[in-house]
């Protein structure tokens, strides 16, 4: 019962770590699989009661001991309880590890390594030889993980698998199915049969009446399964919102698991089948008197030898690239007559609509080295030199001969990129066509953007993203919307292309032409695509490739921001004319390399090799990963442009601010802000010194984990080489930050003691607004939404006001070096600056100053009638950049004055 209960976990934990139970977001996946793998081990744990093989009782260690039949502590003395009990502990850590790593191959192989490791403190017998040849299987199991996202083709073959499953089902439940590979559960039919296979391998003879009864079991309980989803389909529709002042029920979160986690039922059912073929024949024990003797039984060395060198060997072929993409010195061309415009943000426009469309795309393309040309004609000259084509959701009639001109120039080599959007019904193209101007570029391959709207189960597609290996993809996964798809269309296509980017957790909304937006009643009714939808996929067409996108949103200058490390991949292969999908050969190269090591983990299944070739395939992806992520990554570079136009918002430090722009803790019209004044503005999801150190500008809003002492020495050299650093905290979240402000000799709140004691807390500040230059007669405020003191050791603002006022401010060198920029209750600052090296270094007491809430609205409403804050950016922007400085005039127009930085007597307004 013990081992029985190891290995149902174990499996749980296999098909958790693959993400097959449904929608779960990356960290609860990860504790459930970890809570999994703790009841595998806890139940296998050596030691304890023991069942005599000969007899069938349970025996305490001392008297299994004298039985002949004891652990591997009576085996072995001492030394074999110690590696027994080490290299669990060892398995143990490892799993853990493995289990935190992006990918959920290496996931899955966290279980193999695990299990090996269980089976280490096991007595010889048939529960070790069953344990082995589970984690055998669980191996074979991530070998197919990988190889399904590494060859489209083995995609296609999943997908069809389970849509006809799907259809089948849905005939015999008098309802129509149409699904993908993940509502149909396949991941739990693989490793049910690679399971059942290692246990008939096991079994003793006849083995084909249980491998009859053992499919038959199979087959019912999983068709059962797909017959429920079938019939239970009417119940799918969105859950009604609940009340503000609901509280929280069962019911209602059960609710939100329908139907997108019902595959962890298809589990459940193939658990309690394995438990009964399992325990329905033991297998014998193999060779006792050669493995009682012995903690590793022996096992061939070429066995061995082709193990490891095939489990590194497999994810070299699926993963690997060893091409280096680059944008440098490349021109890209854009299709002018597009649906949307080429604004971006500018000043006296603000809120949500003021941020255009693609009006930042030349800018971001330029930031990657290359060039973006606009063409409304397609001429003949505008692609001759153009490393790819750019066509956004095209809405007018082409001009004569240019889908010619476009389909010369991609058989040719060219590139383009087709990127449609959901429910587009253009009148004077015909349904063969594909309906709209964009399907019209399709007409020579397999792909056609459908018209339907492809609706996620959760907004960004997150955590329902699949992405394929690809130069574009690799790397990247789905905690936050990286791939900046939201609601499109999918996208069809045959199997001579390769899918790039899939949602698996969404379904597919037909549209209706009697609508003037083309939607439909965006709910899922029983017979629409559920799950699995393609979002984006490729072709090669002659000796060029088709790119199509079913969504413009990655594009766009707001999404930009959180996308670009995909878009700007993307953008890169498209322009690299050597690359393109997957070639068959390296396809066909890995499903052999695929076969050939799951045919070595199957051959003497219960040795321990699996768990061997299990950590070293591990090692294989994780280290392809990285090189070909490393290979493929582009930098955005802002130092070609004077002033240096790049700024990142920090976000790799659990920062306070909402990642959803759009919400009143968000950093919409902090973006907007700095976009109106030719800012690329990105999220710094990784703090890499080589990405810093191409940039102007660095934001970090209320970190809430530390700065390590190296990413610490990057700000600094960041700031002395002529960057600017802003850091934006109060002092209830100042303590993550609180290191890295002492090294510019800041704080937040009151100064530190002289004998270094800690200082008594500061009194908050709250809401206020403070001038912070007169101008004529208007004295131009900012608001702070809830303020705190900030000051610099050695640094006294009041005695620099009066050195300032005295005409007296050259003979103080700190004041050379500092600058109080605004000012709170009681004459104290409350944002400082200091120059170091050719850079600055900027503290703002308020962790709430640059959010929508205290900087612009979502609908562009200004703040009891006016736009103080964003008055104050635009001029607080020549100061960062030291350019001539704009200065607010309020409503009386220019002054004739000159501008006061700092009035006599401060002002605060509550």
């Amino acid at each position: 019962m013990a081992v029985m209960v190891a290995i149902l976990a174990a499996l749980a934990a296999a098909w958790m770590a693959a993400g097959s139970i449904g929608l779960v977001g990356g960290p609860l996946r990860r504790s459930l699989t970890w809570i999994a793998l703790g009841i595998s081990v806890i139940a296998a744990w050596p030691g304890g009661q023991r069942a005599n093989p000969g007899t069938g009782r349970k025996e305490n260690n001392r008297n299994a001991g004298r039985a002949g039949s004891s652990p591997v502590l009576f085996q072995s003395g001492i030394a074999g309880a110690v590696l027994s009990y080490g290299v669990l502990t060892a398995g143990a850590i490892l799993a853990i590890a493995l289990n935190s790593a992006r990918s959920t191959v290496v996931n899955v192989l966290s279980v193999t390594v695990l299990l090996a490791a269980i089976s280490v403190g096991q007595p010889a017998g048939p529960g070790r030889r069953l344990i082995r040849a589970t984690a055998a299987a669980v191996c074979a199991f991530a070998v197919y993980g990988l190889a399904r996202t590494s060859v489209p083709t083995l995609w296609w073959l999943s997908d069809g698998l389970g849509e006809g499953m799907g259809r089948l089902a849905g005939r015999l439940a008098g309802r129509s199915l149409w699904i993908g590979g993940t509502m149909a559960g396949m991941d739990f039919l693989v490793l049910s049969a690679m399971v059942c296979t290692a246990w008939l391998r096991l079994a003793p003879p006849p083995r084909w009446p249980r491998a009859l009864y053992a499919a038959s079991a199979v087959a019912v309980g999983h068709g059962a399964y797909l017959c429920l989803l079938a019939a239970c389909q009417p119940c799918f529709g969105p859950p009604k919102p609940a009340p503000e002042t609901s509280e929280w029920t069962w019911s209602a979160a059960a609710g939100t698991l329908i139907p997108w986690n019902l595959p962890a039922l298809a589990g459940v059912i193939q658990l309690v089948i394995l438990s009964a073929v399992l325990s329905w024949c033991p297998p014998p024990e193999a060779r006792p008197g050669r493995a009682r003797r012995r903690i590793l039984p022996d096992a061939p060395l070429a066995g061995w030898s082709a193990a490891l060198i095939l489990a590194l060997l497999v994810p070299a072929a699926g993963l690997l690239e060893a091409r280096s993409l680059s944008l440098a010195g490349k021109k890209i061309v854009a299709y002018d007559r597009l649906f949307g415009n080429w604004e971006k943000p500018k000043h006296g426009e603000y809120g949500r609509l003021s941020v255009g469309m693609y009006g930042m795309l030349p800018t971001y393309v330029e930031s990657l080295g290359g060039e973006l040309v606009r063409s409304g004609e397609l001429s003949d000259e505008d692609l001759k030199d153009a490393a790819a084509v750019l066509f956004i959701f095209p809405n007018e009639p082409w001009p004569a001969g240019a889908l010619e001109r476009i389909e010369k120039y991609v058989r040719g080599g060219g590139a383009i990129l087709v990127a449609g959007e959901h429910t587009i019904f253009e009148k004077d193209v015909p349904a063969s066509e594909g309906g709209n101007y964009f399907n019209q570029l399709l007409g020579n391959t397999s792909m056609q953007v459908r018209l339907d709207s492809a609706e996620f189960a959760v907004g960004g597609w997150l955590a329902s993203y699949e992405a394929l290996a690809h130069p574009a993809t690799i790397g990247l996964d789905d905690a936050r919307n990286q791939f900046g798809v939201v609601i499109g269309a999918s996208v069809r296509a045959g199997w001579s292309a390769a899918p790039l980017l899939i949602g698996r957790f969404g379904f597919a909304d037909p549209g209706d032409e009697s609508d003037e937006a083309g939607l439909s009643n965006r709910r899922f009714d029983p017979g629409e695509r559920l799950g699995d939808l393609v979002l984006a996929a490729e072709e090669s067409i002659g000796r060029g490739k088709v790119v199509v996108f079913g969504d413009t949103s990655s594009f766009t200058n707001g999404i930009t921001y959180g996308s670009y490390e995909f878009t700007s991949r993307l953008l890169a292969y498209l322009a690299d004319a050597a690359s393109g999908p997957r070639s068959a050969w390296r396809q066909l190269a890995v499903l052999l390399l695929a076969a050939a090591l799951v045919g070595v983990l199957g051959w003497q299944g219960d040795s321990p090799r699996a768990g061997a070739a299990g950590a070293v395939m591990a090692l294989g992806v994780l280290v392809c990963t990285q090189a070909s992520w490393r290979k493929a990554t582009l930098l955005p570079d802002g130092r070609n442009r004077t002033p240096n136009n790049l700024a990142y918002i920090d976000a790799s430090h659990l920062e306070a601010y909402s990642r959803e722009s759009l919400r009143e803790d968000g950093l919409m019209g902090l973006t907007h802000a700095l976009m109106r004044d030719g800012y690329q503005v990105l999220s710094l999801d990784r703090f890499d010194p080589a990405a810093i150190e191409r940039a102007g500008l660095l934001v970090s809003i209320a970190p809430g984990r530390a700065f390590t002492p190296a990413e610490r020495e990057t700000v600094r050299k960041f700031v002395e080489r002529g960057g600017c650093f802003i850091s934006m905290v109060g002092y209830d979240r100042a303590g993550p930050s609180r290191a890295l402000l002492a090294d510019f000799g800041f704080y937040v709140g009151n100064p530190p003691g002289a004998d270094g004691a800690s200082p008594p807390d500061p009194v908050p500040w709250g809401h206020f607004k403070s001038p912070f230059v007169t101008v004529g007669d208007y004295r131009a405020h900012v608001r702070f939404h809830a303020g705190w003191p900030v000051g610099n050791v050695g640094f006294d603002p009041l005695r620099a006001d009066h050195l300032r006022r005295s005409g007296q401010a050259g003979s103080d060198p700190m004041l050379r070096e500092f600058r109080d920029i605004a000012y709170g209750p009681g004459d104290r600052t409350i944002i400082l600056s200091r120059h170091v090296g050719r850079g600055k270094f900027i503290l703002i007491g308020d962790t709430g100053f640059a959010m929508n809430k205290n900087l612009e609205n979502i609908g562009g409403e200004p703040f009891e009638g006016m736009r103080e804050n964003a008055d104050f950016w635009r001029w607080f922007i020549t100061y960062i950049r030291n350019e001539t400085p704009w200065y607010p005039t309020g409503p009386g127009g220019p002054p004739e004055a000159k501008p006061e930085l700092r009035p006599p007597t401060p002002e605060v307004i509550p």
